[in-house]
């Protein structure tokens, strides 16, 4: 599945699953698609920022003698 983020030519945005873009391509090509506000046909994509997993924050790795039983000489 794809999410696309469309926009009439009144300027109007909205959301839209497609199974591919080629069946957007499709549905775009027969005018099955219609700004649910206004019911304009001329529909396109509308710019979108892509989707990026923010950063994990990895913990600080352990000094080897801490990965051994017993405490570490160097935390204080």
């Amino acid at each position: 599945m794809i999410h696309y983020t469309l926009r009439c030519s009144q300027g109007h945005h909205f959301d839209d699953w497609f199974a591919s873009s080629s069946d957007y391509d499709a549905k775009a090509e027969a005018g099955e698609l219609k700004c649910p506000e206004c019911g304009d046909a001329k529909i396109g994509k509308a710019i979108m920022a892509p989707s990026v997993g923010s950063a994990s924050t990895a913990a600080e790795p352990a000094c080897a003698c801490c990965a051994q039983e017993g405490s570490c000489p160097w935390a204080a």
